[in-house]
């Protein structure tokens, strides 16, 4: 970052480096990988009642905590053009329009925790940090995986990177902490460049 104060100093920060933004649906599809046994349409409808409920909770004064997500909480603004300050002693600012300035959320000490554990942070060639979200845990990875060997028999590396939000060093990593494991599904074959990853057999 430039040296906005001329002290002679560069200060610098860790950057967000967003993957994409997802909608509704997109977070219908994470959720329903978790939950297989509940319906798509019962989760759409959980997410528009959760919305719903806020408004009527909130509307009517109340803050809301979520356990292990956070607290929702309403501010409110005026939305006339009248003076803020109190103009004189015993003034009881009556005749204001008040409304609803924005929805304030903060998290939870768990949900911070949790995001922790989960976030890898990856040093970009610039020196600064990206963070890299997973958008997927390690058994859901195996099975992003495991998907693709059953339908065209085998996956590579670049293929495990992208269908897994990864970069392809810590695909190449985690691909050989599976393949170390004799439990696991997945085996490779071939070196180097022409190394693919395959379903171990006897599985």
């Amino acid at each position: 970052m430039n040296d906005v104060r001329n002290t002679g100093k560069r200060a610098v920060y860790p950057k967000v480096v967003i993957n994409q933004t997802l909608g509704t649906e997109e977070f219908i599809d994470v959720l329903h990988d978790r939950l297989r046994t509940v319906d798509k349409g019962v989760l759409r409808g959980v997410i528009s009642g959760i919305a719903d409920s806020l408004v009527s909770l909130l509307s009517k004064g109340n803050n809301v905590t979520l356990d292990d997500i956070g607290t929702f909480s309403m501010s409110l603004k005026f939305l006339d053009d009248k003076p803020t300050e109190i103009q004189e002693e015993g003034d009881p600012m009556l005749y204001r329009r008040v409304g609803v300035k924005d929805l304030n959320f903060k998290i939870s000490p768990k949900l911070i925790r949790d995001l922790q554990m989960n976030t890898r942070f990856e040093r970009m060639t610039t020196g600064a940090r990206e963070l890299k979200k997973n958008l997927y845990s390690f058994e859901q990875r195996i099975e992003n995986a495991l998907a693709i060997i059953d339908e065209k028999g085998h996956i590579t590396l670049g293929e495990y990177a992208k269908v897994n939000n990864l970069s392809r060093t810590t695909a190449s990593k985690e691909l050989a902490k599976i393949t170390a494991d004799p439990n696991m599904p997945i085996d490779y074959t071939g070196q180097a460049s022409h190394k693919i990853w395959i379903r171990r057999k006897g599985e």
